[in-house]
């Protein structure tokens, strides 16, 4: 457990909020809740910018000229919700042009088996999944089916948030992120029908399990319950995580696959950011 303690100041923005105060971009931010808003807003966009990056060769790569369609339709998607957040921002005073021209968003793992858990190996922002490489046709499906599905149900919490900028920006992004989980939940359907395909999803699955539940971060922390006495999420990350697997869970059971059992504590720690 944290043992911060807040501040006066702090504890009476947490009130204020609580009670429905909200920010726009023509006004000041407090200092404390500016610093806190600007990690999501970088997380999500370089996350953002990062998954549009992976998905790209899978214009090429997809197995019929209609899924070649969809998957630029993604990828279009992506980008312009980088560019959404991008803006975002801008508008806060940062320079997200100069970053995006420095940093490698495009770098991913090549060693297939990897679990790097809460690591982080760039000096970036995105969600560390994103280092992960997409290598079969299956894998792609199961971002759609796992990190779309868990990304849909974290921008949930900000269509309530404090910073109204954002809450307008997501809604557009929410919409599509959707049509993206059910681009996967299709496939997986598909790919359970056929034995030899069904095992290989069911190995794929075992391998991107973790990788995926752990992008909700640790449970012992306290940072989420910031971001919810902020108004920048409505749950903490456990609370969406919990959502999020029983939804899951059910859909395997559907396909006839086998979930794996998620040990937060065999995952390898985090190391500070480059």
């Amino acid at each position: 457990m944290s043992t911060h303690t807040y501040s006066a100041e702090e504890l009476k923005l947490f009130k204020e909020i609580k009670e429905g105060r909200t920010f726009d971009s023509s006004e000041e931010l407090p200092t404390f809740y500016r610093k806190h808003l600007l990690n999501l807003l970088w997380m999500q966009g370089d996350s953002e910018y990062s998954g549009a990056l992976g998905y790209m060769p899978w214009i090429a790569k997809a197995p019929t000229l209609q899924e070649k369609v969809l998957v630029a339709q993604m990828v279009k998607d992506e980008m312009r919700h980088a560019s959404v957040i991008y803006r975002l921002l801008d508008e806060l005073g940062q320079n997200t042009a100069d970053h995006v021209n420095n940093s490698d968003l495009g770098f991913k793992l090549d060693e297939d088996q990897i679990n790097i858990g809460f690591k982080r190996i760039k000096p970036d922002y995105r969600v560390n999944i994103f280092y992960y490489d997409i290598k079969h046709w299956t894998d792609y499906i199961l971002f759609n089916f796992l990190m779309d599905r868990a990304a849909g149900h974290q921008l949930l919490d900000t269509f309530n948030s404090s910073y109204l900028p954002w809450k307008k920006a997501i809604e557009g992004i929410y919409k599509e992120e959707v049509m993206h989980l059910a681009h996967g939940d299709k496939w997986v359907k598909i790919l359970s029908r056929e034995p030899e395909q069904k095992k290989f999803l069911q190995e794929r699955l075992n391998l991107w399990w973790p990788r995926v539940m752990n992008i909700f971060g640790s449970t012992v922390g306290a940072t989420n319950d910031l971001y919810v006495n902020l108004g920048l999420k409505q749950r903490t990350n456990g609370e969406i995580r919990g959502v999020f697997v029983k939804e899951i869970e059910e859909m395997c059971k559907e396909n006839g696959l086998t979930l794996p059992v998620y040990k937060e504590e065999e995952q390898p720690q985090r190391e500070a950011k480059a």
